[in-house]
């Protein structure tokens, strides 16, 4: 996939030129932009931050390598500076920093969700269209600042997604169920399956995994319960676990009490045992 069909961004043309440049179009007006810094409002910052991000691509090498995203950060970060300082953009620092992490993250990232994938404390992220997209913390549902530009960049992200796995998504098959290359679930629906427009949800997993004092600390279970399973995996006792399934019985297992031993060597006690 080219760097300009994976941004979305506007091709050049023959004269280097974006084809999305008119005669008379607004360029970018030094007099209004040089003015003291202040924080602008989301929408004029969102044009402006367009405009630079197609001035950008347009100066991009459209052949260049994305798997080496060192690289590719430093030259975005060089080609960003060179168009602010070249058209008189005054931005504040936070403006600044904002604007060039949107950008890289539209080209090296999942745009807007990388913020949110990128933070530990966020178990689930739910795009219910490009203005709503909410955020699961310590299971509690909450409204994230985040937004995107429109349904056509929701779907760019969905695309980005799914492309490196061979699958689609449009009208003809409007849900895909995928993972992140970490292994996190991904399920997306569009219209006309979706009323309010491209939704995704992204069920994030833990870096790290459950250890005994997890579950004694959710509650899930008591100190005396844990000594008495790690007595019994020391003594070689097999353990049966049961429960419902939203109670996930299997995850004492995935706690490791104490390693479990191979497969055959469990038939062949059950075999001797039957003797």
């Amino acid at each position: 996939m080219s760097l300009l069909k994976r941004i979305g961004g506007t091709p050049t043309t023959g004269d280097g030129s974006t084809s999305a440049t008119q005669p008379g179009a607004p360029r970018f007006e030094s007099a209004k932009l040089g003015a003291p810094p202040r924080e602008r409002d989301d929408h004029s910052f969102t044009d402006m931050r367009s405009r630079v991000q197609n001035k950008l691509i347009g100066e991009l090498d459209p052949k260049l390598d994305l798997a080496n995203a060192a690289k590719v950060r430093q030259q975005v970060e060089d080609i960003f500076n060179t168009i602010l300082d070249s058209e008189n953009i005054v931005l504040t620092r936070t403006e600044r920093a904002r604007m060039f992490e949107s950008i890289a993250a539209d080209i090296l990232g999942f745009g807007p969700l990388e913020t949110l994938l990128n933070d530990p404390e966020i178990s689930e992220i739910m795009v219910n269209g490009p203005r709503n997209v909410y955020v699961e913390r310590k299971g509690k549902l909450t409204k994230s600042d985040v937004i995107f530009n429109n349904d056509e960049h929701v779907m760019r992200v969905i695309d980005r997604i799914i492309s490196p796995l061979g699958r689609r998504c449009d009208e003809s098959s409007p849900m895909v169920d995928a993972r992140l290359p970490d292994g996190s679930r991904v399920n997306a629906v569009i219209r006309p399956i979706s009323l309010v427009g491209p939704c995704l949800s992204i069920r994030k997993f833990k870096k790290e995994g459950i250890t005994v004092e997890d579950m004694i600390r959710f509650g899930t279970l008591s100190r005396e319960m844990a000594e008495f399973l790690s007595a019994r995996r020391r003594a070689d006792h097999h353990r049966r676990e049961c429960g419902r399934i939203a109670a996930a019985p299997g995850s004492c297992g995935d706690a490791r009490i104490a390693p479990a031993k191979r497969r055959g060597q469990r038939r062949d006690q059950y075999s001797r045992s039957g003797d």
